[in-house]
């Protein structure tokens, strides 16, 4: 399998893979990730500290910035600890990257709503302990053996139902989401 990256700027980069359906897929996850390492580099940077407590962290991003609630805040902390990004030693996060190597874009904003997938992927991580590049790499292979016919939001609750996790939630978030996507084309 060939890959070639094509890098077009602040938030966008392009993977061509000679591979069928993976190709939104891999677009989407680096999107992500990149997003993830600049909303955990910006506590770090706004206080020119290479660590931070855990309730300051929570506050920048919680309530100065107002990017998210403080319990979706640990979250993101807990994904940076397991990507390892950041250590955590008692209550004191330690940043284990540098300024040059997380470069956070002058204004940048997160997303505004978390989108579906996202979603599926907290609420499988926060249901079983499996790590977030695992349970990424579960959707994937699931979506590649259904020959890219489900969309990814799709299975992804696939996913988490065969996991023996609740998704009616989800499920009905995602029902609401088809009727306004449909009354949309109209």
């Amino acid at each position: 399998m060939d890959v070639i990256f094509v890098d077009r700027g602040e938030r966008s980069i392009d993977v061509v893979l000679l591979y069928d359906c993976a190709i939104c897929f891999f677009k989407l996850v680096y999107l992500m990730e990149r997003e993830r390492a600049y909303l955990v580099a910006t506590p770090f940077k706004k206080s020119g500290k290479s660590r931070l407590k855990v309730s300051d962290f929570i506050f920048a991003l919680s309530l100065d910035l107002k990017w998210g609630s403080p319990d979706k805040v640990r979250a993101l902390l807990q994904e940076a600890v397991e990507e390892g990004m950041v250590r955590l030693e008692d209550d004191v996060i330690h940043a284990n990257f540098g300024d040059e190597q997380v470069e956070v874009p002058k204004g940048f904003k997160p997303a505004k709503e978390e989108d579906f997938f996202e979603k599926g992927i907290r609420l499988i991580v926060s249901q079983t302990g499996i790590s977030r590049k695992e349970v990424i790499a579960l959707v994937n292979e699931r979506q590649d053996r259904l020959q890219g016919l489900v969309g990814l939001d799709a299975v992804t609750l696939l996913v988490a139902r065969e996991m023996g996790i609740d998704v009616r939630d989800l499920a009905q978030e995602a029902y609401q989401n088809l009727i306004a996507e449909g009354h949309s084309k109209e």
